[in-house]
């Protein structure tokens, strides 16, 4: 499971600021589709030293999954709207969503990130 979890945040700090992706788009690139549940998981475990833009992961549906009634809904929307997401009608907009390219040589390999 310490290799699931290491590949999420490596993904997790791979998403660009005004960006977003989802708890299912982060377990298929950790290289375990189907565990979108562990993702969540996952992210509510790391250490806050890791500094996991943990915000910019959201529900395949385009919501946020924490209650609306929750402080940190709160949290979530308003760090996602400080840094450009929209919304709509409680959706984030799908220009929003990222997806690493493959032709992108700026991101640093998983290996690296856990030097």
């Amino acid at each position: 499971m310490q290799h699931f979890r290491q590949q999420v945040y490596y993904w997790v700090k791979q998403i660009p600021q005004g960006k977003v992706s989802s708890y299912g788009h982060i377990a298929k690139l950790a290289g375990f589709p189907r565990h979108a549940r562990h993702v969540s998981k996952a992210l509510g475990l790391a250490h806050s030293d890791l500094e996991l833009p943990w915000f910019r992961v959201i529900g395949s549906d385009g919501r946020i999954a924490f209650n609306s009634d929750s402080p940190y809904y709160t949290e979530q929307l308003n760090r996602l709207k400080k840094e450009g997401v929209q919304f709509i009608k409680g959706k984030v907009t799908a220009d929003s969503f990222w997806s690493p390219h493959a032709d992108d040589d700026s991101d640093i390999s998983a290996e690296e990130f856990f030097r």
